[in-house]
């Protein structure tokens, strides 16, 4: 979506990358609980929109450096952790499914054709804010899983689909902001 905007610019891939990871790791760990203590991370808010605006080379890249730097130890991911334990705890399937989303998605991006209309990016990016979020589900739940044999997954389905729905949402609205924003104005 962005993307060929940012190539005419002159603006490649691995900038964008880094200024992704850096937006992730400024903003990943940022958690807002909402009802009955449940969490709403923006982490896998961004994880979902970025590839979706600047494609699958940024957003891959982006997502492994930023997981790069919380395995280092950097406070990065979400509530403020970051070290390998994180990594090798239940929630690193959840990271480990994020670059999969980020290519998912960003593919998504790049293959969509520049001439299509707002209303068909709209849906797409809709879409890919909902694909992102299975497959980082899909991949998280069943690592979860190892540290919990007892894990009652429809309830944690449960749990978290309202977030991924909210967090689908806010990225549908940041994209229509972002996109009115830079488009060319007549």
């Amino acid at each position: 979506m962005l993307e060929h905007k940012l190539d005419l610019l002159g603006i490649r891939w691995p900038a964008t990358a880094l200024g992704m990871a850096l937006i992730l790791a400024l903003l990943g760990p940022i958690v807002i609980d909402l009802e009955q203590g449940l969490p709403l991370s923006l982490q896998s808010l961004l994880v979902c929109w970025l590839p979706l605006m600047f494609g699958w080379r940024a957003g891959v890249a982006g997502v492994l450096a930023y997981i790069f730097a919380g395995s280092l130890g950097l406070p990065v991911f979400a509530g403020y952790r970051g070290g390998i334990d994180v990594l090798a705890g239940p929630t690193g399937g959840y990271l480990m499914g994020m670059p999969v989303a980020a290519l998912v998605l960003g593919t998504m991006a790049t293959s969509s054709p520049i001439e299509d209309t707002d209303r068909q990016r709209y849906v797409r990016i809709a879409l890919g804010m909902l694909i992102g979020h299975v497959v980082i589900l899909a991949l998280g739940i069943p690592w979860q899983r190892k540290f919990d044999p007892s894990l009652n997954i429809p309830a944690l389905l449960e749990a978290l689909y309202k977030p991924a729905l909210l967090k689908s949402a806010m990225g549908l609205l940041l994209s229509v902001m972002v996109m009115r924003a830079t488009a060319p104005r007549a």
